[in-house]
């Protein structure tokens, strides 16, 4: 009898440990700030109405970003320590499908089809359908980190790390079709359509840290002017008002004339500010060192709230409740 027993419970602890965490789910018809929190190795929602949290995930996997896809329902988290992907279904908080990857994944963008995945290790951009199964895989020049898209100009664009370089990828031929030279230790690119234009942000390297973003033309790559903007611009975001450029070294806010390149207005905010989202009306910034969600009313340019978090916000992600 006591063999039955123990045969049983090894059954219930081995189904068990087999069973995805499931999650609080987050409703479809909210509007929600994500924050990636890589301390804790958890994510926090927040509902951007009232700016409280709903819940966070302890997902307890070296996440450091979070995409997600057109139904506006489901995220795919992944980290460059990972060597798998893992989406999750919102509205259920329940897991949806997990696969295999190389270690070395620093950033990940969606189309309305795919899932443009770059490996920093292997010097891969990996065109994904949405359960991770490889359609193509683009060869680029050494360290790519990040990738934006341009849809004007009907290419991607791989910012390099390591080599200060920008790649082009033709999205037809799926080949890198040109590359130049920016800024060391680049980390963020942001598409300035109407100017066509390139903003590109990063660290330096060594002893030079960065105090300038650099503007390179989407058209043929060259650097067309540098925008002083201190310490470590790496990240951008874009209103009617203004671009916007955050400099994590400085704790500080800038906000350019779009076409002149005029510093309109600086905000000191925040301790080590990591990551910049647009939301409706609000720049949404994680501040890393003080665990908070900062928001920036885009109009006034002051801060209007702060929300705690995870240790160490680290990426945003904006979601539209639906309908809207």
């Amino acid at each position: 009898m006591r063999v039955r027993f123990f045969f049983w419970l090894m059954i219930v602890m081995l189904l068990t440990s087999c069973t995805s965490q499931t999650y609080t789910p987050i409703k479809r018809d909210e509007a929600v700030i994500g924050v990636v929190n890589i301390k804790e190795q958890s994510l926090s929602f927040i509902d951007y109405n009232t700016k409280q949290v709903i819940t966070t995930w302890q997902v307890k996997k070296p996440i450091t970003k979070a995409a997600l896809l057109p139904d506006g329902d489901t995220i795919v988290l992944f980290g460059q320590d990972m060597d798998e992907m893992i989406a999750y279904t919102l509205s259920t908080g329940r897991e949806a499908k997990r696969w295999s990857v190389d270690k070395g994944v620093t950033d990940m963008l969606v189309t309305e089809r795919d899932l443009l995945v770059v490996n920093e290790k292997k010097g891969t951009v990996s065109i994904m359908t949405f359960d991770g199964k490889v359609k193509d895989v683009i060869a680029t020049p050494p360290s790519p980190f990040s990738v934006i898209e341009d849809d004007k100009h009907d290419q991607w664009i791989i910012i390099h790390f390591k080599n200060g370089a920008i790649s082009f990828i033709d999205k037809t031929t799926k080949r890198v079709t040109r590359t130049v030279d920016t800024l060391d230790s680049a980390v963020s690119g942001f598409v300035v359509p109407e100017t066509n234009e390139l903003w590109v942000g990063g660290h330096g390297s060594g002893a030079t840290i960065q105090q300038e973003a650099y503007v390179h033309s989407l058209v043929d790559g060259r650097l067309i002017t540098r925008v002083k903007a201190e310490t470590m611009p790496t990240q951008f975001a874009q209103t009617n008002e203004a671009i916007y450029v955050l400099c994590h070294g400085s704790n500080m806010l800038y906000a350019f004339d779009r076409d002149t390149k005029r510093l309109i207005r600086e905000l000191n905010i925040g301790a080590n500010p990591f990551a910049m989202t647009k939301a409706k009306s609000d720049l949404v910034i994680a501040s890393y060192d003080s665990n908070e969600l900062l928001f920036v009313d885009e109009k006034t340019f002051k801060q209007t709230n702060t929300v705690s978090v995870g240790h160490g916000p680290f990426y945003i992600f904006f979601r539209d409740a639906k309908g809207e």
